[in-house]
């Protein structure tokens, strides 16, 4: 079964390690999604709306960020807005964590896919 991580690094250092594949464990905020979540999240649109809302290609076999002040605020200012069934809610309030982390952090959300 493939893995699928959504990860924040806790410092611009751990950003620079992750991009290399350095980083350490306790040096990110992850979330491992399971088969189940990842095709949900596919299914109900939300990868596509994040993919249209801040010009990224968040796909399976894909690696993505998103990075940047403004582009992490308009996630965060919009992602309520995105309609998810309630099953799903409690994920998209993880991820929505992880936004306002990298936000705090000066960091980025990063999606292994």
């Amino acid at each position: 079964m493939k893995k699928r991580y959504i990860i924040v690094p806790k410092t611009v250092e751990a950003a620079n390690k992750l991009d290399k594949d350095l980083a350490a464990p306790d040096e990110l905020i992850e979330i491992v999604l399971t088969e189940d979540d990842f095709n949900s999240l596919e299914k109900s649109g939300f990868f596509y709306f994040l993919n249209n809302l801040v010009g990224v290609n968040i796909d399976d076999y894909e690696d993505e960020v998103i990075e940047g002040e403004g582009r992490v605020q308009k996630v965060l200012a919009s992602i309520d807005t995105f309609d998810i069934n309630s099953p799903l809610k409690t994920l998209l309030d993880e991820i929505k964590e992880l936004f306002k982390e990298a936000l705090l952090r000066n960091t980025g959300v990063y999606f292994y896919f």
